[in-house]
This record gives structure tokens, sequence and C-alpha cells, in this order.
């Protein structure tokens, strides 16, 4: 016997085969596994964009998506990302001192806590 293809359907037949094809995957994922999907399709839609027209189109979801508080998420990326761009700039001098500052201040804080008890 000849294998089937898609071939052998009919628009409307193949059309209605997808159709229980989508219902059954989705019906035996779980949530987990959904949520994974649905992650991956909006990573691909949102950061996959090329072009000035697909941005334009990302941004329209980022937004409408935010709508009041995108002033706020936009503000703690910039802060984000300055705030990582001058960790990035500092010479492994400074590094090494913002390192030792902390264990001093740590430190100090240990040594009053004890004091206080």
């Amino acid at each position: 016997m000849d294998e089937l293809s898609y071939k052998d359907l009919s628009e409307n037949e193949l059309d209605a085969l997808k159709d229980i094809y989508i219902s059954s995957r989705v019906n035996n994922m779980t949530e987990s596994d959904l949520r994974k999907f649905v992650k991956e399709i909006i990573i691909d839609q949102i950061k996959g964009t090329v072009g000035n027209a697909e941005e334009k189109e990302a941004w329209e979801e980022i937004k409408e998506h935010f709508s009041e508080d995108l002033s706020k998420k936009i503000l703690e990326v910039k802060e984000k990302c300055n705030k990582n761009r001058k960790v990035e700039q500092k010479s492994p001098e400074e590094i090494e001192f913002d390192r030792r500052l902390g264990l001093l201040k740590q430190q100090q804080e240990d040594q009053s806590n004890k004091d206080m008890w």
C-alpha cells in the first residue's frame, strides 16, 4: 500500500486535519509545555525582528502590553543598561577595589551585629 500524502487530500480536508492536529497537540501539552511553547513564539516574534517595519510592529505590541507602565519600564531598562555599562568600563583595579570595599563593609556590619548582642 502506498503511503498517504498531503496531496491525497483536498484543501478543505487538509485544513480539517490541521485543525484536529492543532487541537490534539495543545490538549496533550502540560501547562509548563504550553508556557515554554508560547515563550518561544513570542521570543521569535519580538526579538527576531528584521527591518524597520517588524521593529515598529514589535514596538507597538510592547507599548500596548505595558500601556501606562511603559515609561517606567523604559527607565528601568535604561538604568540597568547604564549600570551594566559602568561596570564594564571599570578597570580590573577598580573592580578589585570595589570588591574589597564591599568585604570591608560586610565585616563592619558583622562586627556591629556582634557588639549588639
